[in-house]
Order: structure tokens, then C-alpha cells, then sequence
């Protein structure tokens, strides 16, 4: 009788790591929710973005705060610096913008992947590249490909002058990384809409 109650007692234990385990991934995702998740599926889909990495920036950037500024003056969710903003307004069309917009989800997250998907028109589909560029500036990192101080590789990210840029780049491809594993790959959210 007493291998019968050990093997009973496995069988159970076996039972519950199923029942965690599929619950595991509901549980990651009230861990680790996504804010502005219709937001984001509209622009990244409107730009041609994945929608992990827009939010890996914005994790990154701002925590998901709509409000937060940068030392250097950078604003709202995406972290968009205002000269920068003035720019994108011109070119996207967006007439009486002020920067005190910025902290408004729908447009710093409509300028921000405008930003992102112009980046990879200029550089090309490297994530990495872009990112790069995203937080050092597509002057610097133009130059660091030119005269070969940076490949461009992800495998090279040593290379990158800046400290800061380095590490941006890795924490962003880390929670986008995270981010696809928690929501299997799949964007848990419907363009809706921009507004």
C-alpha cells in the first residue's frame, strides 16, 4: 500500500505543475500587462512596426509614463526630445503642436513610431541599428557605420561609443525578447484606433 500512496502523491504533484504550468503564462501577463496596447497595435501597424519593440522602447524610455522627463529634456512615453517632435509635426502634417503634447499617449506614441519607422527607411531593418539611432541620434550612429567604428551587428553592440547607447540597446531587445515569450509572439490587442 505504501507504493500505491507514493505513486498517488506523484501523480497529484504531477497534476498541479500542469495546472501551473499552463497557468503560468496568465500569470507573466498580470505581471508584466501592456498599457496603450490598442495605441500601439494602431501606429505599429500603421508604420510597420512591431509592436514589442515600439513597447520595449517605451518600457524602456519612460516606465509607461506619460508624464515622465528626461534630464536632457526628452518627454512622454517614447521619451521624444522637442526640437526633435517640432520636426516630426512639420513632417507629419500636425499643425498647432506644442510640446506640452508630448505627455499625451496617442501623439507621443504616433510620433515616436513615426520616428522609428523613418529610422528604418534610412537604416534598414537592423533592430539594433535602429535603436541605436533612436537613442544616440542618426548622426552619430551614421558615422560610427561609416568609418567602421560600429558594424551594426548584434553581435558587436561592444562597439557602440556611447555606454548609454549600448545598454539602451540591450535592455530594449531584452524586454521585447520578454515581452513576445509572456504574449507568445502574438500582440494581444486590436488596431482600434489612434485617438
Amino acid at each position: 500500500m505504501k507504493g500505491g500512496s507514493r505513486l498517488w502523491r506523484w501523480f497529484v504533484i504531477f497534476l498541479i505543475l500542469l495546472l501551473v504550468i499552463g497557468q503560468l503564462r496568465w500569470l507573466l501577463q498580470r505581471i508584466y500587462p501592456i498599457s496603450y496596447g490598442d495605441k500601439i497595435a494602431f501606429y505599429a501597424e500603421k508604420h510597420g512596426l512591431d509592436p514589442f519593440l515600439v513597447y520595449a522602447v517605451m518600457y524602456i524610455e519612460s516606465r509607461i509614463n506619460p508624464e515622465a522627463i528626461s534630464p536632457r529634456g526628452a518627454r512622454g512615453l517614447m521619451q521624444i526630445m522637442p526640437d526633435t517632435a517640432q520636426w516630426i509635426a512639420s513632417e507629419i502634417g500636425l499643425t498647432g503642436f506644442d510640446e506640452d503634447m508630448l505627455s499625451i499617449p496617442s501623439i507621443n506614441i504616433l510620433m515616436g513610431t513615426w520616428y522609428l519607422a523613418s529610422l528604418y527607411r534610412e537604416f534598414g531593418s537592423s533592430d539594433v541599428v535602429v535603436l541605436a539611432a533612436y537613442n544616440a541620434g542618426r548622426g552619430n550612429v551614421a558615422r560610427w557605420l561609416t568609418d567602421n567604428t560600429w558594424s551594426g551587428r548584434v553581435t558587436d553592440v561592444d562597439q557602440i561609443p556611447f555606454g548609454e547607447t549600448r545598454e539602451f540597446v540591450r535592455r530594449v531587445v531584452r524586454v521585447r525578447d520578454w515581452y513576445n515569450y509572456v504574449y507568445r509572439g502574438k500582440w494581444p490587442f486590436s488596431a482600434v484606433g489612434g485617438n
